[in-house]
Protein backbone atom coordinates (compact mmCIF):
# COMPACT_ATOMS: atom_id res chain seq x y z
CA UNK A 1 0.00 0.00 0.00
CA UNK A 2 1.22 3.51 -1.14
CA UNK A 3 1.47 6.12 1.45
CA UNK A 4 -0.22 9.76 1.14
CA UNK A 5 3.91 10.67 0.33
CA UNK A 6 4.27 8.02 -2.21
CA UNK A 7 0.95 9.15 -3.79
CA UNK A 8 1.41 12.78 -3.71
CA UNK A 9 5.03 12.55 -5.44
CA UNK A 10 3.61 9.93 -8.30
CA UNK A 11 0.91 12.42 -8.93
CA UNK A 12 3.30 15.55 -8.88
CA UNK A 13 0.67 16.71 -6.74
CA UNK A 14 1.60 20.29 -4.96
CA UNK A 15 -1.51 19.54 -2.45
CA UNK A 16 -3.45 16.94 -0.95
CA UNK A 17 -7.12 17.19 -0.34
CA UNK A 18 -9.08 15.47 2.38
CA UNK A 19 -12.20 13.44 0.57
CA UNK A 20 -14.75 13.02 2.60
CA UNK A 21 -16.44 9.34 1.52
CA UNK A 22 -16.78 7.16 4.10
CA UNK A 23 -16.09 3.84 2.45
CA UNK A 24 -14.34 4.36 -1.12
CA UNK A 25 -14.42 0.87 -2.03
CA UNK A 26 -16.09 -1.04 -4.57
CA UNK A 27 -18.44 0.47 -7.66
CA UNK A 28 -20.35 2.72 -5.63
CA UNK A 29 -17.63 3.92 -3.51
CA UNK A 30 -15.71 4.67 -6.61
CA UNK A 31 -18.24 6.77 -8.04
CA UNK A 32 -18.93 8.85 -4.62
CA UNK A 33 -15.16 8.95 -4.60
CA UNK A 34 -15.11 10.46 -8.13
CA UNK A 35 -18.09 12.78 -7.51
CA UNK A 36 -15.93 14.39 -4.59
CA UNK A 37 -13.05 14.43 -6.33
CA UNK A 38 -14.91 16.35 -9.15
CA UNK A 39 -16.25 18.91 -6.82
CA UNK A 40 -12.79 19.68 -5.60
CA UNK A 41 -11.19 19.95 -8.75
CA UNK A 42 -14.10 22.80 -9.69
CA UNK A 43 -13.59 24.46 -6.50
CA UNK A 44 -9.86 24.67 -7.09
CA UNK A 45 -9.46 25.39 -10.73
CA UNK A 46 -12.16 28.40 -10.35
CA UNK A 47 -10.02 29.69 -7.11
CA UNK A 48 -6.91 29.60 -9.14
CA UNK A 49 -8.34 31.14 -12.28
CA UNK A 50 -8.67 34.40 -10.59
CA UNK A 51 -5.04 34.46 -10.04
CA UNK A 52 -3.59 32.65 -12.35
CA UNK A 53 -3.43 32.41 -16.59
CA UNK A 54 -3.18 29.16 -18.27
CA UNK A 55 -2.35 28.56 -21.69
CA UNK A 56 -0.66 26.20 -23.96
CA UNK A 57 3.21 26.88 -24.48
CA UNK A 58 4.84 25.54 -27.97
CA UNK A 59 8.81 25.32 -27.87
CA UNK A 60 10.93 23.21 -29.81
CA UNK A 61 11.87 19.69 -28.42
CA UNK A 62 14.88 20.76 -27.81
CA UNK A 63 14.40 23.34 -25.51
CA UNK A 64 11.83 21.16 -23.64
CA UNK A 65 14.32 18.68 -22.93
CA UNK A 66 17.09 21.08 -21.88
CA UNK A 67 13.76 22.18 -19.24
CA UNK A 68 13.25 18.49 -18.19
CA UNK A 69 16.59 18.18 -17.06
CA UNK A 70 16.76 21.08 -15.18
CA UNK A 71 14.10 20.56 -13.24
CA UNK A 72 15.30 16.79 -12.49
CA UNK A 73 18.42 18.52 -11.27
CA UNK A 74 16.39 21.25 -8.89
CA UNK A 75 14.11 19.00 -7.52
CA UNK A 76 16.01 17.81 -3.84
CA UNK A 77 14.77 14.30 -1.94
CA UNK A 78 11.47 14.59 -0.22
CA UNK A 79 10.58 17.72 -1.84
CA UNK A 80 7.56 18.22 -5.07
CA UNK A 81 9.48 16.82 -8.57
CA UNK A 82 9.28 20.19 -10.23
CA UNK A 83 8.14 19.66 -14.25
CA UNK A 84 9.82 21.06 -17.21
CA UNK A 85 6.46 24.03 -17.33
CA UNK A 86 7.11 24.71 -13.90
CA UNK A 87 10.76 25.57 -14.70
CA UNK A 88 9.47 27.13 -18.03
CA UNK A 89 7.10 29.13 -16.05
CA UNK A 90 9.96 30.21 -13.58
CA UNK A 91 12.32 31.38 -16.28
CA UNK A 92 9.06 33.09 -17.59
CA UNK A 93 8.54 35.13 -14.20
CA UNK A 94 11.72 36.04 -13.79
CA UNK A 95 12.26 37.52 -17.01
CA UNK A 96 9.24 39.66 -17.26
CA UNK A 97 9.74 40.92 -13.34
CA UNK A 98 13.47 41.99 -14.04
CA UNK A 99 11.63 43.28 -17.88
Amino acid sequence: MLTEHEIRDALHASRVVPVAVPNPHGPLGLEQLAAAVAQATRVSVAAASEENVQRPLTLPAETWQKLDVIARAATRDGSRQLSASDVAAALIERSVKAG
